[in-house]
């Protein structure tokens, strides 16, 4: 945080002019505690070979605070963007200039021996192991009760649109595959919901996205330049977030649970008292993502995928289908449909034409 000046006043009533929503201590420059902990930790990750953020250098001077800056806007700077998440943070990769997500867990918990075994080179070699990859292990210097963990940067899978059914199907199918995998290992995800599951969108995306502002590229222009993923196929899609995983004995079968947590705790299991399977839980979690995938979508040539969310979150556990089940399910659709076009209710003739024929690419 900057300290105090003459002026300073005069400089913060100039920047709500701008944006009546900064707070003073945000002008300022004021960094939360979680963000205090990665600024202390920046000269170690350095040295590991991870580069931080200007905002997050132990010497960082808020851009807006620099002479003839004052004024403006913050959020037209990039320096003014926080953390979306305490306890993650993005970085470079300073040896070939990858971006990278790195978070700090608990060595408490199950999360890191569940990653390392699903994201082993040998289990990643198989091409149904949708784990996204596990970059590097930091063990922090002095404390052995957290440690961190490097990933690439992911985007959320779901936040540029679907345009065509091939595009659906290849994000399910995935998915399905990946689920299908931790289950055939007798790992359970108990968390395979929305936040979750994310893609490789390096080529979607080719010019980047911002880690605390993904629709953009750079964190403070309005244009966001993406790809459809029909063009640039195949879009890879990972499972993310071990955190509540559960990894039980190999051959052990009737596998039964008594948590209940995670992002959707919507499965009637959940309200009832008695232990349940934690696997058809997970097919209840990922079913109701495709639902909520599929529903802004107009439901021509989607019906196959509307059969399948329902199936999934059927109220009871033992109609739904395994993930080979729903992948058979899937693999039984007309492959035909997959050029098929996709919209969402709104969108007008001319708003299809210009999508369809002139390259325009809009987020809704």
């Amino acid at each position: 945080m900057v300290a105090e000046w003459e002026g300073a006043d005069e400089a913060y009533a100039l920047s709500l002019q701008k944006n009546e929503f900064i707070s003073r201590d945000a002008f300022m420059g004021e960094l939360t505690e979680s963000e205090k902990f990665w600024v202390g930790l920046q000269p170690f990750l350095l040295m590991r070979g991870y580069k931080l953020r200007p905002r997050y250098q132990p010497d960082w001077t808020p851009s807006w605070l620099k002479p003839k800056r004052i004024g403006r806007d913050i959020y037209s700077f990039e320096d003014a963007l926080s953390l979306p998440r305490p306890g993650l943070i993005d970085a470079t990769r300073q040896c070939d200039g990858t971006k990278v997500v790195i978070k700090c867990i608990d060595t408490s918990t199950e999360e890191l021996p569940i990653y390392r075994y699903l994201a082993s080179p040998e289990l990643m070699a198989n091409p149904r192991n949708r784990t996204a990859p596990l970059l590097d292990v930091v063990l922090l210097p002095n404390d052995d009760s957290q440690v961190l963990i490097v990933m690439p940067q992911l985007l959320q899978f779901n936040q540029v649109p679907f345009r065509r059914v091939g595009e659906v199907f290849e994000a399910f199918h995935q998915l399905l595959q990946g689920l299908e995998f931790m289950h055939d290992l007798n790992v359970s995800h108990r968390d395979a919901c929305y936040f979750n599951l994310m893609m490789d969108a390096s080529k979607v995306v080719p010019r980047g996205f911002h880690f605390a502002q993904r629709m953009t590229n750079d964190g403070v222009s309005l244009t966001f330049r993406w790809r459809a993923r029909w063009s640039v196929r195949p879009v890879p899609y990972h499972f993310i977030d071990f955190g509540i995983s559960r990894r039980y004995p190999t051959g052990l079968k009737d596998v039964k649970d008594t948590t209940r947590l995670g992002q959707d705790r919507s499965a009637p299991e959940y309200a009832r008292p008695e232990p349940y399977d934690p696997f058809k839980a997970d097919v209840y979690q990922l079913g109701n993502v495709f639902l909520k995938v599929i529903e802004p979508y107009d439901p021509d040539g989607l019906g196959v995928f509307l059969a399948l969310g329902k199936a999934m979150t059927s109220p009871d556990p033992d109609d739904r289908p395994s993930p080979a089940a729903a992948l058979q399910m899937l693999d039984g659709m007309d492959k035909r449909l997959f050029k098929r076009r996709i919209w969402r209710p709104w969108r007008t003739w001319s708003e299809k034409f210009e999508i369809s024929f002139c390259g325009v690419n809009s987020l809704v």
